[in-house]
């Protein structure tokens, strides 16, 4: 039957009939009786068991997003109409450590196994390779599931130096946004609003009363952050640019991100998002008259020029941006993935 081969165990099993055979001819055919029929039987039954099983679909959950060095669990499910005992092994992208092999029932506990983040970008799980084998472990069949699963490695974030992170705190304080209080819009008077707030020109004009609406005095300003890098200096470019626009972030301030990867605007708290982006960003030029922070990395450095003053990309300890265990569940069972370095978040 195609596709089906002895195990270990059955070719044991194979020679034990063979040594019943050449003793059947020596002391007579009870050999054949006691010994190769049973395994013949046991064979046949293996052999048609794996024969008809169905290839098993395979469900990954996958650790969520993180930076370099951090750990998290997959989890590799297996179903298939006819249960069986397999033997996995997952495919692994040269950017993840890890071992993908188990042993798992077809339909039973999923395989799960350990792996670490090593390198930034977009890294794909599989295809995993499936080795059924029948209950008695004589027989059994390779199966090679379908797809690939993505997972995301962020690049690392550190605290800014302090001369990068005093001019970065200067970006996002409130003296640097637009004016508070300053006059957006009219609307019609509700009964919580206060007298004080009434536009009595505009009511008199329109015989109803309106309110004026101000800027809100939690919004923070917006900074440009630009981003590019000669070939080779990508991973450096975005772990500086990570580093800035974290640092940005968790200041309360908006930040528009442009990369050779496309342009993100980014919200007080999404750090997710710039990270995400930068994960998939490769290495070229951007326009950056307009930016309020430029990062270049290149045979000189990698550098940040902030407000017309360059400095150099001097960062200090790491942040902790380690992911937790809690995976994203996905079906294997799909076409890659489309992203690829290079590609707008």
């Amino acid at each position: 039957m195609r596709g089906v081969r002895p195990t270990r165990r059955g070719v044991a099993a194979l020679v034990v009939a063979a040594v019943a055979v050449a003793m059947s001819r020596a002391f007579g055919p009870r050999a054949l009786d006691a010994v190769v029929l049973p395994i013949a039987v046991a064979f046949l039954a293996a052999a048609v068991q794996i024969a008809l099983l169905d290839a098993p679909a395979a469900t990954r959950t996958v650790p969520r997003p993180a930076d370099p060095g951090s750990t998290g669990t997959v989890s590799l499910s297996l179903t298939a109409d006819t249960p069986a005992t397999a033997t996995v092994r997952d495919r692994l992208p040269p950017g993840l450590d890890g071992d993908g092999r188990g042993t798992a029932l077809v339909g039973g506990d999923p395989v799960t196994y350990p792996v670490t983040y090593r390198e930034r970008g977009v890294h794909e799980f599989g295809p995993a390779v499936v080795h059924a084998r029948d209950v008695l472990g004589l027989v059994r069949r390779t199966f090679v599931t379908e797809g690939r699963t993505p997972v995301l490695v962020y690049p690392r974030v550190y605290h800014p130096s302090t001369p990068v992170a005093e001019r970065l705190r200067a970006l996002s304080t409130p003296a640097a946004a637009a004016e508070r209080g300053a006059f957006d819009h009219l609307r019609e008077y509700t009964r919580s609003d206060s007298l004080r707030d009434v536009h009595w020109k505009s009511s008199a004009k329109r015989d109803d009363l309106v309110v004026q609406e101000f800027v809100d005095e939690g919004d923070g300003p917006t900074v440009t952050l630009s981003a590019s890098a000669a070939s080779g200096y990508a991973d450096r470019m975005a772990e500086a640019a990570a580093t800035v626009g974290y640092a940005l972030l968790t200041e309360e301030a908006s930040v528009v991100l442009v990369t050779p990867g496309g342009r993100v605007l980014c919200s007080p708290g999404e750090t997710d998002r710039l990270l995400a982006h930068l994960a998939r960003v490769d290495a070229g030029h951007v326009t950056d008259r307009d930016a309020d922070v430029v990062v270049h990395a290149g045979d000189d450095g990698t550098r940040v020029r902030i407000d017309g003053a360059t400095l150099p990309f001097d960062p200090g300890r790491r942040r902790s941006i380690g992911g937790d265990d809690a995976g994203v569940e996905t079906t294997a069972d799909r076409p890659p993935a489309a992203d690829r370095p290079g590609v707008t978040a």
